[in-house]
């Protein structure tokens, strides 16, 4: 039986509810214990365990007590964190996660609520950036999840590491399933969905799936390399993404365009995967397979490796760090990821040859968590959006708080997902903009379902869309 002691009772937490800045107060009410309290039969509610400790190690074998001791308890971070906001709830806080990490580390064993409250967890990451001890919150969660595997259904496990290990990586059989996809949706399929002999949860969840799908364009190859006419500035490396040049292939093109028409060469080398689904889900192993082979592909080309996926570009980032004790590929790693911008920091240092033409239009920027908080770009696609002649940016209320998306945990954890989401969406339609701005794909896709949700006249743009239509766009 888990049992938290006075400290995690949230009634007894500090109290960092504070007015002007928005956050939810702790409600006295929401016991932490009495929400962690399971018993050994609750296993048997997670599919695929048989046991509250299954494949767990204990957490002083896993976790530095060096990242833990750094929380202060302050509750900062509560306010940051969009779990908490749409729960109330303490253990679905930073401040309630490091807690029940804090329990494991000093010998408590792991039960399925404890990993349940640590897998809702968004990893936006915005409690790291609103914590003023630099508590390394993320480095927390790259050690956790490994080991709360054996609390997730086997087959779905299976499953997903075929997806991470074998699918995402070939881009040939990614592009047969996206052009699959596309068809699906052109032969108006999902309207035989209400009709199908199976159960309605599964129903409702296959309705959810369906609704965080874009439309999927025709797949159209990126050329290898491409220039403009007369003197060049440099050279880059595109990094394409597997899901982002599946569903966003025409952002990519975009993307191309832009760097040329700042002179530059822009390349697309042979490449694979980034990982980041596979490190986001525990499997670390995939995610540094992945990236070893990135690193390898890379090393043959030169000049910066440009990412159009905020997601993936924080990935790519990491590597150094993720292996740092490898003593083969460490040196090799942090040169690489030395080499990453994403496309926003990449264009904004960069300079035009021709000026853009003016769009009439009032936009509002939702920032990437992974772009913001990870990449801690936040200046540059702002600054890109103020050279638009004629665009209005409107301000967001907490443009930097998490749509939602989070990589495939709104697939994952839909509920969850849905209720960040329509907080998210409450504040966009108070700006009454005609265009939602972002750059990441899965904020694209989540954003663009809250739009259709709503029912609002509002389009999802990809910020390097935007930009390229300033600049004439497709010839």
């Amino acid at each position: 039986m888990v049992e938290l002691d006075n400290q995690a009772n949230s009634s007894n937490l500090p109290n960092s509810a504070n007015p002007g800045i928005g956050a939810a107060p702790i409600n006295s009410s929401i016991d932490a214990s009495a929400q962690l309290n399971v018993g050994q039969a609750e296993a048997s509610k997670i599919p695929g365990t048989t046991s509250s400790a299954l494949n767990c190690p204990t957490g002083a074998s896993v976790l530095d007590p060096k990242l833990l001791e750094a929380c202060i308890h302050c509750g900062l971070c509560l306010p940051a964190c969009p779990t908490y906001l749409a729960t109330g709830r303490e253990t679905e806080s930073p401040r309630g996660r490091i807690y029940i990490l804090k329990m494991w580390q000093e010998g408590q064993a792991m039960e399925p609520r404890m990993a349940e409250h640590l897998d809702s967890c968004l990893g936006c990451m915005g409690c790291q950036t609103a914590c003023p001890s630099g508590v390394q919150y993320e480095k927390l969660l790259t050690q956790a999840r490994p080991h709360l595997q054996g609390f997730k259904d086997k087959r779905a496990r299976k499953l997903m590491a075929f997806a991470f290990d074998k699918i995402l990586p070939d881009y040939p059989r990614l592009q047969l399933l996206g052009k699959m996809l596309r068809m699906y949706q052109q032969s108006r399929l999902s309207r035989l969905l209400p009709a199908l002999p199976i159960p309605k949860k599964w129903k409702r969840r296959l309705q959810e799936w369906e609704s965080f799908l874009p439309e999927v364009p025709k797949f159209k190859p990126l050329p290898t390399q491409s220039w403009q006419s007369g003197e060049k500035t440099g050279e880059v490396q595109v990094f394409a993404g597997c899901v982002m040049d599946i569903f966003y292939n025409h952002v990519n093109h975009a993307a191309i365009r832009l760097l040329t028409k700042q002179r530059k060469i822009a390349k697309v080398p042979e490449q694979t995967c980034c990982g980041a689904l596979a490190a986001h889900a525990g499997e670390i192993e995939i995610a540094k397979k992945l990236a070893k082979q990135n690193i390898e592909l890379f090393e043959r080309t030169q000049g910066d490796i440009v990412v159009t996926s905020a997601g993936c570009g924080a990935m790519l980032k990491e590597y150094g760090e993720m292996l740092e004790h490898d003593p083969h590929w460490s040196k090799r790693a942090h040169e690489f990821s030395s080499r990453i911008k994403d496309i926003t920091e990449s264009l904004s240092k960069g300079q035009f040859s021709s000026a853009p033409n003016p769009i009439n239009k009032s936009v509002t920027y939702h920032a990437a968590c992974h772009l913001s908080h990870v990449q801690k770009v936040k200046d540059a696609p702002v600054e890109l959006l103020r050279i638009i002649p004629g665009l209005k940016l409107i301000p967001l209320e907490e443009a930097e708080h998490c749509c939602g998306s989070a990589g495939i945990y709104n697939l994952l954890n839909t509920e969850m997902s849905l209720k960040v989401l329509d907080r998210k969406m409450n504040y966009i339609k108070e700006t009454k903009a005609e265009a939602i701005v972002s750059t990441n794909p899965g904020c694209l896709l989540q954003l663009k379902a809250g739009v259709d949700n709503e029912k609002m006249n509002t389009r999802v743009y990809h910020l390097v869309e935007l930009l390229d239509e300033a600049f004439g766009g497709e010839k």
